[in-house]
């Protein structure tokens, strides 16, 4: 496996679409591009397995490509994906802290933003900070992330986003996948 330099900790947004109108976005942290492939193994499994006979050519490159997981980067699942056939899967990746910190922010207002609140309408992070922790009952995982951008708090947190406040629940479509 060939190791990425930078910060150890990746994020990345698996989001699959259909023309007919099925829309998953899943969540994945982490600091291993093997652990990602085998996720997104996951997440196409549902679909893939049962049909896996007569699916375009390139989407069966790409699940034999994530299978290889000896040559997997994360820059090579960054830049690979399919749209065939009316059947779209890309991932959207980052290592850079500020992106995942900015993610972090967006879905506290998306979670807990009862009063329609965005990131843009506060002028500094601690209006934003003071703001969240007066009018919510933030769990200690997203206040600990709002200290500041520190890798370890910024993990929790993404395990809090992903788990208890359902990520892929609160990013999915239902469509009639075929």
């Amino acid at each position: 496996m060939a190791q990425q330099a930078g910060s150890a900790m990746y994020m990345a947004i698996v989001v699959e679409e259909t023309v007919s109108g099925f829309h998953r976005e899943t969540l994945w942290y982490g600091g291993d591009p093997e652990n990602l492939a085998s996720m997104i193994i996951d997440v196409m499994k549902d679909w893939y397995e049962p049909n896996k006979e007569k699916l375009n050519p390139a989407i069966i490159r790409y699940h034999k490509m994530l299978e290889n997981k000896e040559k997997l980067t994360f820059d090579k699942l960054a830049k690979e994906g399919f749209k065939v056939d009316g059947k779209e899967l890309r991932v959207q990746m980052t290592s850079n802290l500020m992106q995942i910190f900015a993610f972090v922010m967006g879905e506290i207002c998306d979670i807990f933003g009862k009063r329609g609140e965005k990131i843009e309408d506060f002028h500094s992070l601690k209006e934003f900070r003071e703001h969240f922790l007066t009018y919510y009952d933030l769990d200690d995982n997203l206040k600990a992330a709002l200290n500041g951008v520190n890798p370890a708090a910024l993990s929790r947190a993404l395990v809090s986003i992903d788990i208890k406040y359902n990520y892929t629940g609160r990013h999915f479509q239902s469509g009639s996948e075929k």
